[in-house]
């Protein structure tokens, strides 16, 4: 026989409850159970995703130095001594010149090759830059580069200088925020310092080098930004380098410079025993050693000086004759 429903009111409206979901959850693809734990679900989700959001904060914050205003630069700067750089291995014949001039200098050494410079290699040449070098110029110490040209015989500047030198530069620069770069305005720094243009024999190439710099490998550009953390808040906020150089006399004779650098070696070792035995270790601290003294000084001694492309006048003219005549 026909059994009569015994369920209570209250087991009527859960079955209805029941039901009702069952009919949500078909009619969007979902199971019963996955429709009755979807809310709970997507709450505990939304929490989740609020409790790993992590605070807003601006991606250009990060470890490049912030260029310092122009009165935070005014303070009167430690004195620091040049370091003198031998770019091997013509520059090895400035050794017994600064041997008799500068002899109580330290003589540290380095390779930028031309080779690599003809061949626009920067990656390679930017991989073999002396950490010591680098060093140095991170911490605001002016560096003078030794190299005898062996190209231009009417000036003697060698490519290592023009085209590498000039290209570690504007690297340096661009990673360490130095010379006007560093800031979101393309014109230059906020304390009114403009980014300084690479020069190569008196065209205009930053773009180029740009072009360069964006290729280079992740393992370069950490190696060149590792040096930001030695930057003390004190910083100039400019790279203190500049070449020396000559035309060559003795290129290509490997003889030479094999006998030159290890007679200097010898002396320097000598020499360094007889201070340290005498005492006489800061004989030279009345002298004038700032790097304009010391570019004074060289200029005196028949070197001619590389201070940056876009600071040889004779390429700046070329600049302007050929925007003249291209009327722009």
């Amino acid at each position: 026989m026909y059994k009569k429903d015994t369920k209570t009111p209250h087991n009527n409206e859960r079955a209805l409850t029941i039901i009702t979901m069952a009919t949500l959850a078909s009619s969007h693809f979902l199971s019963p159970v996955v429709a009755a734990s979807s809310f709970h679900r997507r709450h505990l989700c939304q929490r989740s995703r609020k409790r790993k959001r992590a605070p807003t904060t601006n991606k250009k914050s990060s470890n490049r130095p912030i260029p310092l205003p122009l009165s935070a630069l005014s303070i009167e700067e430690e004195k620091q001594d040049v370091s003198h750089f031998i770019n091997l291995k013509n520059g090895i014949e400035a050794l017994p010149v600064l041997r008799e001039h500068f002899p109580h200098k330290q003589i540290h050494f380095m390779r930028m090759q031309s080779t690599l410079c003809e061949r626009g290699d920067m990656e390679k040449i930017m991989l073999e830059v002396d950490a010591n070098l680098l060093l140095k110029l991170a911490t605001d110490a002016p560096c003078v580069i030794y190299d005898y040209g062996s190209r231009s015989e009417e000036t003697g500047l060698p490519r290592s200088f023009w085209y590498g030198l000039e290209s570690m530069m504007y690297f340096l620069r661009h990673e360490w925020g130095f010379d006007g770069y560093g800031e979101e305005d393309d014109d230059g720094c906020k304390d009114g310092r403009r980014r300084r243009e690479v020069v190569l024999r008196g065209k205009k190439c930053t773009k180029e080098i740009e072009r360069k710099r964006t290729f280079f490998s992740k393992s370069l550009k950490k190696k060149i930004r590792y040096y930001r953390q030695f930057i003390p808040e004190t910083h100039s906020r400019e790279l203190k380098v500049i070449g020396a150089y000559k035309f060559t006399a003795h290129d290509g004779d490997r003889e030479y410079y094999k006998e030159t650098l290890n007679e200097h070696l010898r002396i320097q070792s000598s020499t360094s025993r007889s201070r340290s035995h005498d005492g006489n270790q800061n004989d030279d601290n009345g002298d004038d050693d700032s790097l304009e003294a010391n570019i004074e000084k060289l200029e005196q001694l028949g070197f001619k000086i590389f201070r940056g492309g876009d600071r040889e006048q004779e390429w700046l003219d070329m600049i302007k004759s050929s925007s003249s005549s291209t009327g722009t």
